[in-house]
């Protein structure tokens, strides 16, 4: 290999969906990118189920960056058509609560939907198949990418690192990226590593199968449980005192070509800690038979795949950003599986990322003060999170204890994925990609609306009230009034929402048309004077417009497949081949954005 290739402008171990994202977003604005995995693509992996959050993020990334093969994977028609017909649908975050030795109560549970076309739904990831589509993204780019090298050591020197790779000898570059994971390089060779400074303290036992069943046919019938949407075209969470189980399939709608269904159980460390001489597998049914419906939802269940048990799944580094390195989130610090926060933390970083690392290299100028706002909002977003599941897991202690606290989640996600929008909205009224500069500006930053004063007072003082809780100070009712005294002062929920009365156990309805319409008109003419003008300006016009043309591409779709299967039943030859786009090219000039350097 000539010396030359061996050199780059940004060097990227691991070649997860983080790490390719990223390369490609590089790469199509003209750096020079080097992406070193060390295992092969397809390769398992969890973190499969996305929020509205992260998929409207990935729009963002998308449109910002110019990179369409990113926003594949923002809604689950497009994933389906362009990614993978192996993943499944999500439709909903569903919660059951269980006790032990009884079955499940019809009203004990929650649900919280996710948004319909044309923004939504959301998707359960058949992860192999995902981060090898953007792997091939990537490299379509122009990323200069290795499959099964490891690499042992990077060394840092003035001017860049040299990366040691187990068998392809040395490469150069003048950045490092580390998108790891828990057993990332940098932080090991960098003596990064941590105790976790979090409250959260949970461990995991997860596996693949198939034959699970639907919950839809073990649980009470829904003229008894009042959901919405089927338990099964969601993420569905089983929750229990001091741990939950998640149920994530890939086989639930009419297109799927999986048998396959994600499953775990996580485990508060102080309440359920780890047997010693007991196998994953064993546990993990331990636990299962404790739970009558649960037991009835998996008694055909058979594992695909060894089962893995985690010791404390929380990690955390020192710093996310140095002198010519930064870490991506997963690879500095990890919470819980709950709330599939991972790669939502993961989008933002990226949009963060992005323009630094292009105006970087642009400028020759890897000054480490101009990667500090990741250091900051990465950092601040798994203190949030280690707020909200530690929280969480006190709140399995009762239903209306969950039902109360569930509510304050339901508010920081909506004003976390209109943050998203706003700018969406504003990118397609004027195709000026500068409007995204607003996500890293006041009171947009970060994720979960944790950047408005209102949204963060609500969260602050509601998870007051429940450490209170558990440390004695409150009383289970007094504890759940308080919660709903601080929604009902906030203002924030939708006056179309059943936030205040808990008896409504799926506060927010569902996102589809009408309803999203009468948020939007809420947002405009009835909120509070501390949400009007800033959340919920607008969008309807774009909503329709895409609703329009999400029909059409299905159409299209269906209509091109039916036109071909008939032509093939006559003729042999055809252009098909042809009409593939032309390989994407580097954009020149300036980073996507206003031009500036931001240090």
């Amino acid at each position: 290999m000539q010396e030359d290739q061996r050199v780059f402008d940004v060097a990227i171990v691991g070649g997860g969906i983080g790490g390719t994202m990223l390369g490609a977003i590089l790469a199509r604005h003209g750096v020079r990118v080097l992406l070193l995995e060390g295992s092969g693509h397809p390769r398992f992996a969890i973190g499969e189920s996305t929020v509205p959050e992260t998929t409207f993020g990935l729009r963002v990334l998308a449109r910002r960056y110019d990179v369409p093969e990113i926003e594949h994977l923002a809604t689950n028609g497009a994933l389906r058509r362009h990614v993978s017909s192996n993943c499944g649908v999500k439709r909903n975050f569903s919660f059951v609560y269980h006790r032990e030795g009884e079955p499940t109560r019809p009203d004990e549970c929650t649900q919280y939907p996710t948004w319909g076309p044309p923004l939504g739904p959301d998707s359960h990831y058949f992860r192999q198949d995902v981060d090898a589509y953007m792997f091939h993204v990537a490299v379509s780019y122009g990323v200069t990418a290795y499959n099964h090298t490891m690499v042992d050591d990077v060394k840092f020197e003035e001017d860049g690192a040299t990366l040691v790779t187990r068998d392809r000898g040395n490469f150069r570059a003048s950045y490092v990226v580390d998108a790891g994971g828990m057993r990332a390089v940098l932080p090991e060779r960098l003596g990064l590593r941590q105790e976790p400074p979090y409250r959260t303290q949970s461990r995991t036992i997860f596996t693949h199968m198939v034959d699970v069943l639907p919950f839809d046919t073990v649980a009470p019938p829904r003229e008894q449980h009042g959901m919405p949407s089927p338990f099964s075209q969601g993420t569905l969470h089983h929750m229990f005192r001091g741990g939950w189980f998640w149920v994530i399939p890939f086989d639930n709608h009419t297109t799927s070509t999986s048998e396959l269904c994600s499953v775990g159980v996580n485990l508060d460390l102080d309440l359920h800690p780890r047997p010693e001489g007991v196998s994953a597998e064993e546990e993990f049914w331990r636990h299962v038979r404790r739970f009558p419906s649960v037991a009835r939802q998996f008694e055909r269940a058979r594992s695909v795949r060894p089962y893995v048990s985690t010791d404390r799944t929380q990690f955390s580094s020192q710093t996310v950003v140095g002198d010519r390195w930064c870490l991506l989130p997963h690879a500095s610090d990890f919470i819980d599986p709950l709330f599939s926060s991972g790669l939502a933390v993961t989008v933002m970083a990226l949009n963060a990322l992005g323009h630094r690392l292009i105006e970087a290299v642009r400028q020759n100028d890897f000054d480490t003060a101009r990667f500090a706002y990741l250091e900051h909002w990465i950092k601040r977003m798994f203190r949030f999170y280690d707020d909200l599941v530690s929280c969480s897991y006190i709140s399995f202690d009762d239903f209306e204890l969950w039902n109360a606290w569930n509510r304050v989640w339901t508010i920081t996600t909506l004003y976390g994925t209109n943050a998203q929008n706003q700018a969406a909205v504003t990118f397609e009224k004027t195709h000026d990609p500068t409007c995204f500069d607003a996500l890293e500006l006041p009171p947009y930053r970060g994720l979960q609306g944790v950047d408005n004063p209102w949204v963060e007072r609500l969260f602050n003082q509601s998870r007051d009230a429940v450490l209170a809780y558990r440390a004695g100070e409150l009383t289970q009712d007094r504890t759940v009034a308080r919660i709903y005294e601080l929604l009902r002062e906030s203002e924030l929920a939708p006056a179309v929402w059943g936030t205040l009365d808990p008896q409504d156990r799926c506060p927010a309805g569902v996102f589809t048309l009408w309803p999203l319409m009468k948020i939007l008109l809420w947002g405009k003419f009835r909120s509070p004077r501390h949400v009007r003008g800033t959340y919920f300006t607008g969008g309807a016009r774009m909503v329709g417009r895409e609703a329009v043309q999400a029909y059409t591409t299905e159409l299209r779709a269906g209509v091109t497949q039916v036109n071909q299967t008939v032509r093939d039943m006559w003729v042999n030859w055809n252009r098909d081949w042809s009409r593939r786009p032309a390989p994407r090219t580097p954009v020149p000039g300036p980073r996507p954005g206003d031009g500036r350097s931001r240090k």
